[in-house]
């Protein structure tokens, strides 16, 4: 990723860096002067990326921190050139690249990175980050437990994926993933998958065909019903 430099200058274009800092979980709790200040020192970025653009390649230098202001990115990871595979979803608030800033040994992005939609993003120095994270401002301790915090939360989600993808048939996993959006949003039996089918299925490790067969079944079972990409859970178990 290269996105163009910041100089910190004042104007339109860093107020605007600034309104939309203040808004990211990243910066919570922080001041909006220290906000402003912060940005400055780390050599914040913004940047949009258009639907389809590549935001990281896998196995180049991370250099940067990146966290989505909107939109949202999908992470694949190349099992071969021809099919890579969707493992993960950021979105909104979100921060790819927290675990290679608290593991320094780590120094490239492990999959390639696309917008999957039109996405503004903040990207700060990840050196200077690291830098300023272990100094004693009270700034850089608030952002090491605001990103302590987006860390245990994305490895929370992490394990759910797991205990989805170690279902035993095709229909217990397709199940197990939509209880698990079911329990996120609430437990309101109805949920939003954020993926179209072909999308879907690389989440879950299936091929597009298998995706199709197991959601028929499971409507013929009566568990579920959809309309576009609202499911409607009507049942708690599957075979």
């Amino acid at each position: 990723m290269k996105p163009s430099r910041g100089n910190g200058a004042p104007g339109a274009d860093s107020m605007d860096l600034a309104k939309i800092a203040r808004s990211l979980e990243i910066f919570r709790g922080i001041g909006a002067d220290r906000v402003e200040d912060a940005l400055f020192r780390l050599n914040a970025v913004k940047r949009t990326y258009q639907k389809g653009e590549i935001v990281v390649h896998a196995g180049l230098e991370a250099t940067r921190l990146v966290a989505v202001a909107s939109g949202h990115l999908h992470v694949y990871c190349a099992v071969d050139s021809d099919h890579p595979v969707l493992v993960r979803e950021i979105g909104a608030d979100e921060v790819l690249g927290l675990w290679i800033l608290h593991v320094p040994e780590v120094k490239c992005w492990p999959g390639t990175v696309v917008a999957a939609a039109d996405t503004t993003v903040v990207s700060l120095d990840m050196e200077r980050t690291r830098r300023l994270v272990a100094s004693s401002d009270p700034v850089y301790a608030r952002l090491t437990a605001n990103s302590s915090r987006i860390i245990s939360r994305e490895l929370f989600s992490t394990w759910r994926k797991l205990m989805v993808m170690d279902a035993p048939t095709i229909e217990s996993r397709v199940k197990a993933y939509l209880d698990e959006l079911d329990s996120e949003s609430g437990h309101t039996g109805e949920v939003e998958v954020p993926f179209d089918r072909e999308r879907m299925a690389e989440y879950l490790g299936v091929t597009r065909p298998s995706l199709s067969r197991a959601l028929g079944h499971l409507r013929d079972q009566g568990l579920i019903t959809w309309r576009k990409n609202v499911f409607k859970l009507n049942g708690n178990s599957v075979t």
